[in-house]
């Protein structure tokens, strides 16, 4: 299948679309003025529709635009548009940025600059992919159904695939916070983190999650039930009925303003405001942009089970107030959670102010995302636990037999997996202080409902960017096993033992050449004499007699009470 062109792309909207806007501005019918608690009121949207006429110019936010490497792609048989900005330096991570609604683009042109070229050598960089939603802006208007979340993160994933970027990292902001962590869902093996500034996790109606929150947590639910009464109309009425409100936004831009600016806060800038709104006015997507909210509503696949891939946490007072309590519950790696308060004015509870964070506090954001991806670069400082993972990977894609007999008694190769995955999770949980096996790694069903490999992948994700969290030097990290916490070097050594040996094991089932290697044996050796012997019995059986002829492998083999020489 050929894979669709990248077009390059200007911002170039005709000149007669800007004449009929200013036109249709001046010819504005304006309704009688009510008190703010009926809804945005007029004062507020006549300072900002005078701007529009008088002030903002539409040719500098093109302008902007332009300055920066601008494409198309079609995906899914829709048209993409998209921001491709690479760093200078060869050390640059990828991240795909996505906004959500009312905002843009724009939402991110602020933090271009510092993520791609940072001012000190020792500030991580950033190559940069900045997608309008589908729909919205130059990606719109849609002419197919479906794009909610998934789907756009499915697209995202292919994006960024077609770029050349296998490992990146996810951020977001709104819609973009749910859209992140289900492009880490997809593609787990690709995605090296997650950073948004919303997790949106909520009570699932379990009494035993409201006990003893704290009051801070009380305090963001409270605010959360203001929100919904106060509100919410506009996503009942985007996830009910789109299309009839469409032909309000579509033939009035008086109309559109007032109801994107709802979610614009008083404290914004004109500019920025405006900026948005005239892109969803100019690109005809009013109307395309609200169907994101009815897609999600109306879509019935829910992805089961909490993501893994390490998830970091910026959030900003004013805004939506993420509870840990239930955010783990939903993801299952959260190394970084981060709160600020950062807003220099604010209009009350209606102005969630902190929500464009990436335009109103540029530098805090941008503080953070460095801090958090350059947190996960210190995965290559455990290349024995890199090793013991491929191994595994290794063993489980040669495997053509699932039910067959292992070295692990009374265990299949697909219990042997499970295990292994399981074990993998509880080393991480350990460490980060949630998720873990929702099952008991020493009974293993021996059921699978999807693809091994997909069901190993999150497993071994999780637990390298647990360990990418631990610092070589620290002397007690928290384990599963009855020595409790250990070294960064033994505690990597034992997780990296486990899935090395399992490997073997698997290996061993289907006939196949050892993942576990000389040098791997002979790394892991030291490891197992510290933590074999209280293991004797449930996880390791009693060390066989060593042999004259015996490798690394062997040695390694034996003393955990494996016969070298195993067979069916």
């Amino acid at each position: 299948m050929t894979v669709p062109a990248l077009r390059p792309f200007r911002a170039e909207i005709p000149q007669s679309a800007l004449d009929d806007l200013q036109n249709r501005l001046r010819g504005a019918l304006w309704p009688d003025d009510l008190p703010a608690e009926y809804g945005v009121t007029n004062e507020r949207v006549r300072a900002l529709a005078e701007y529009w006429l008088e002030k903002f110019d539409w040719r500098a936010v093109e302008a902007r635009l332009n300055a920066y490497p601008q494409f198309l792609t079609e995906i899914d048989g829709e048209t993409i548009h998209f921001l491709h900005v690479r760093s200078s330096r060869p050390d640059a991570t990828p991240l795909v940025l996505t906004h959500g609604w009312p905002g843009s683009i724009v939402e991110y042109l602020d933090v271009i600059g510092p993520l791609t070229e940072p001012e000190s050598a020792d500030a991580p960089a950033f190559h940069l992919v900045i997608p309008s939603l589908p729909g919205f802006g130059f990606s719109g208007p849609t002419r197919s159904a479906g794009w909610g979340t998934h789907r756009t993160a499915a697209a995202w994933a292919e994006l960024m695939s077609r770029l050349g970027y296998e490992s990146y990292g996810a951020v977001g902001n709104d819609a973009g916070s749910m859209i992140s962590p289900e492009i880490g869902r997809l593609a787990p093996e690709k995605v090296v983190g997650v950073h948004v500034t919303q997790l949106f996790a909520f009570p699932s109606g379990d009494p035993a999650e409201m006990a003893d929150l704290s009051e801070a947590d009380q305090a963001a639910l409270a605010h959360l039930q203001w929100f919904y009464e106060n509100m919410f109309s506009f996503n009942t009425l985007h996830s009910q009925q789109p299309h009839t409100l469409a032909f309000a936004l579509a033939d009035s831009p008086l109309g559109l303003l007032a109801w994107n600016a709802q979610l614009f806060g008083e404290h914004l800038d004109a500019e920025f405001v405006l900026a948005n709104v005239a892109l969803y006015w100019l690109t005809r997507t009013a109307g395309s942009s609200i169907r994101f909210y009815y897609e999600d509503a109306h879509n019935t696949a829910r992805p089961e089970g909490p993501t893994t891939v390490p998830t970091g946490l910026a959030m900003f007072a004013g805004d939506f107030q993420s509870i840990r309590r239930f955010a783990e519950r939903d993801h299952a790696n959260i190394v970084s959670w981060n709160a600020y308060d950062v807003a220099s004015a604010g209009g009350g509870p209606r102005d969630a102010a902190g929500h464009y964070a990436a335009h109103e506090a540029t530098e805090v954001l941008v503080a953070d995302i460095r801090a958090f991806f350059a947190s996960l670069n210190r995965g290559t400082d455990w290349p024995v636990l890199t090793a013991a993972h491929e191994a595994l990977r290794s063993a489980i894609a040669g495997v053509t037999d699932f039910s067959a007999p292992t070295p692990c008694s009374q265990w299949n190769v697909t219990q042997v997996l499970q295990h292994a995955a399981g074990d993998q999770l509880g080393y991480a949980a350990f460490i980060t202080g949630s998720g873990g096996p929702d099952f008991d790694p020493f009974s293993p069903s021996g059921e699978l409902e999807e693809r091994p490999s997909d069901y190993l992948e999150p497993a071994l994700q999780t637990a390298a960017a647990a360990f990418a969290t631990v610092s070589p030097d620290a002397t007690e990290v928290p384990t599963p096993l009855p020595q409790g916490a250990l070294p960064a070097p033994v505690a990597v050594g034992a997780a990296a033992l486990d899935a090395a040996v399992h490997a073997w094991d698997i290996a061993k089932a289907s006939g196949q050449k050892s993942p576990l290697t000389p040098d791997l044996a002979e790394a892991l050796l030291p490891v197992a004499h510290q933590l074999a012997e209280p293991l004797r019995g449930f996880a390791y059986a009693p060390a066989l007699k060593a042999e004259a002829d015996d490798d690394a492998v062997a040695t390694l083999l034996r003393y955990l009470g494996r016969n070298p020489q195993w067979t069916a």
